[in-house]
């Protein structure tokens, strides 16, 4: 197989991974041990996730003018992909727990949610909303609860993530943006990926 197929093949296959994802976040890697790779990329995949190492040059193919295209410019130095496929929220609660705990060697650059671009201090503030399994839990603690109690907490996974985009919209910090009208409606939204030793370069 020639290099330029299996180039194709790769950026085909991103692209596929990018179609099915509802969180694309981007990180920058330096550093990080194959055995760091290694439990990073399992813990993703309990998420219903992926970390993948990808080669700028072939993640832009796959990025191309899509959904995704307000990644193309943060594409600069090592990168990685963290895509989710379930959770968004408890991908991005991961990835920022991580990068906080390993400042040196991961740093996240942005994300796309839905097709909206979220820079860093954005996924750090939609990492504190609560995951599915959060609610799960208070939603096993309201089942006696009266039946709006109930309305409320099954509708609250969507109101937070309408007030993240919201404010994403309106270029204002979330709390704000409930002050001046509640949650709006938002939209409803491998490169080379080799496990490295080091950075992998463009």
């Amino acid at each position: 197989m020639s290099a330029q197929v299996e180039k194709a093949e790769v950026v085909e296959a991103l692209r596929e991974r990018l179609g099915r994802a509802n969180i694309a976040i981007l990180a920058e890697q330096r550093g990080l041990t194959v055995a760091q790779v290694t439990k990073l990329r399992r813990r993703m995949r309990e998420l219903a996730g992926e970390y993948k190492i990808a080669k700028n040059t072939l993640a832009r193919r796959a990025i191309g003018d899509g959904a995704h295209a307000p990644l193309a410019p943060l594409l600069k130095g090592p990168t990685a992909l963290v895509l989710g496929y379930a959770d968004p929220v408890a991908i991005a609660k991961e990835i920022v727990a991580y990068a906080a705990l390993n400042s040196q060697q991961i740093t996240i650059r942005g994300a796309v949610l839905d097709g909206q671009l979220f820079r860093r201090e954005e996924v750090e503030q939609l990492a504190k909303l609560e995951g599915r399994d959060q609610l799960r839990a208070k939603l096993l603690g309201v089942l006696s609860a009266p039946a709006g109690q109930l309305v409320r907490l099954l509708n609250e996974p969507g109101a937070q993530l309408a007030r993240v985009l919201a404010a994403r919209e309106e270029g204002a910090p979330k709390d704000a943006a409930a002050k001046d009208g509640g949650p709006k409606e938002g939209p409803a939204t491998d490169a080379g990926t080799e496990p490295a030793t080091g950075p992998a370069a463009e």
